[in-house]
């Protein structure tokens, strides 16, 4: 070997070291941020599906972009809060009045009445079946069950308050991202393009089908908890719980909470009949809401997915559970993004590369086809 053939090439000398470092500061990037990449990627999927809005109000308002995204982050954060506070305000009031009621009967004669009088008598086969599982101490296993479960319950207090801050810092942050990334996006897409592999109709390909599925679980958002209060309105007048239609639009807030949902009123609903002594009514309204109350979530959101990005049903379902199981209540967003992206990547190496490569196999000029009209 010639002292030339054995001689390192300069562009090699760079580049080795020049890759070495790259991957140590992206690593170093990682571990800065990878605390807000879901929250980023939420909010620049709703970033990407405002970007049409964005322009046509910074057109209005005199090219002054940091005003007209001020105003549509303004119009998300009202979206976001008004039906929380809301929800948050009836269960308040509804907690309220529940303590007021149940707070004569939890004073110590009044509970042991209870135990002794009023449950023997209309639930006389269970309360035999209590005392005798019990071995006669029924009043004593309640009393340390109840004094459990206010211990319990002051535990869960703390923990949802720590959580709550966590929300809110989240919340602040997920704001700003939406901001920045609506006023300067235009700036943001041109940095990324300078060092994208994609092609013009690739880019386009993918901004435009994530946008119809972000467009698509935003939609579901809004339309499953009204199908659910549908539901529940039709449930609640079946077995006969007082002021369904109340109780109806408890469902629809408790369906935007994420992970626990609609449950949030209907079983308490279902305590109540039982509590009052309709004890099938209330067994068969928890039965009603865990089939179809609940069951109707897993139908619709599917279906709407299907019909804006074109997922399958099988699919835009495991996208929801999986991305809720993996990252929570941000997953609802998250999980059908990711499938988006890999739907994209796999049109993209079946039509674009393998297409290539057999066109290169057979000589065959291959043809740049024109770049896709993104939908608004």
């Amino acid at each position: 070997m010639s002292p030339v053939e054995g001689r390192v090439a300069p562009s090699s000398r760079i580049s080795i070291p020049l890759v070495a470092c790259l991957v140590v500061v992206l690593v170093l990037a990682f571990l800065v941020f990878h605390y807000f990449l879901l929250t980023f990627t939420i909010a620049g999927s709703l970033a990407l599906l405002m970007a049409p809005a964005q322009r046509r109000l910074s057109q209005r308002l005199w090219g002054m972009r940091s005003l007209s995204a001020g105003l549509l982050v303004l119009v998300v954060i009202t979206a976001l809060l008004l039906p929380l506070l809301s929800y948050a305000t009836i269960i308040a009031q509804q907690a309220q009045g529940a303590v007021e009621v149940l707070r004569p009967h939890l004073e110590p004669a009044a509970f042991d009445k209870l135990w002794r009088e009023t449950l023997p008598q209309k639930y006389p086969l269970l309360m035999a079946w209590v005392r005798r599982a019990t071995g006669g101490t029924a009043m004593s296993t309640a009393s340390a069950a109840l004094s459990s479960t206010a211990t319990w319950a002051n535990h869960v207090a703390q923990n949802f308050l720590a959580r709550l801050a966590n929300v809110l810092l989240d919340f602040g942050i997920f704001v700003l991202m939406l901001f920045f990334l609506l006023r300067d996006g235009q700036e943001i897409r041109d940095a990324v393009r300078g060092i994208s592999p994609l092609t013009r109709g690739q880019e386009l390909e993918i901004v435009d089908h994530l946008t119809r599925t972000v467009k698509g679980v935003l939609q579901s958002m809004v339309l499953v908890p009204l199908a659910q209060g549908l539901v529940a309105l039709l449930g609640f007048l079946m077995f006969g719980v007082p002021a369904p239609l109340l109780w109806s639009l408890m469902v629809v807030f408790a369906a935007l909470i994420p992970i626990v949902g609609s449950p949030l009123a209907w079983v308490p609903a279902a305590l109540y009949l039982i509590y009052n002594g309709s004890l099938a009514k209330g067994l068969g309204l928890l039965l009603y809401g865990a089939v179809l109350i609940s069951g109707i979530d897993n139908v619709v959101k599917p279906l709407i997915l299907k019909g804006a990005a074109q997922i399958h049903m099988l699919l835009a379902f495991l996208s929801i559970l999986g991305g809720v199981f993996a990252f929570g209540p941000k997953g609802l967003i998250v999980g059908p993004v990711v499938l988006s992206l890999v739907l994209s990547a796999y049109r993209i190496y079946r039509y674009d590369v393998l297409r290539w490569r057999k066109a290169e196999g057979a000589h065959v000029p291959v043809e740049t086809p024109a770049p896709k009209a993104v939908s608004a």
